[in-house]
């Protein structure tokens, strides 16, 4: 079985730093995305954990049905967070 390189690891905790920070001056400075920033750093938590998921888990080479699981599950859940969110701020107001 093949493993991630050390290069690749490199690679992918690179990404990984880059989306948080990312996500964190997002955060810090919502008022450039609005109401949308909720829905942008959703995103890139789901970005990153499929990043996770796939290269540090090793799911990368799991069997299909696994990978596409817990693909499914990472739509899901960021969708029902997301939704619950615009709900919630569309009673506001």
């Amino acid at each position: 079985m093949n493993h991630t390189t050390p290069v690749q690891a490199l690679g992918v905790w690179f990404l990984l730093v880059v989306a948080t920070l990312g996500g964190t001056w997002l955060a810090e400075h919502h008022g450039l995305a609005g109401r949308w920033t909720v829905a942008v750093i959703l995103l890139l938590a789901a970005f990153k954990v499929r990043l996770v998921m796939i290269h540090f888990m090793e799911l990368g080479k799991a069997p299909w049905r696994w990978r596409a699981t817990f693909q499914t599950w990472i739509v899901v859940v960021c969708s029902l967070i997301g939704g619950m969110y615009f709900v919630a701020l569309s009673g506001q107001g």
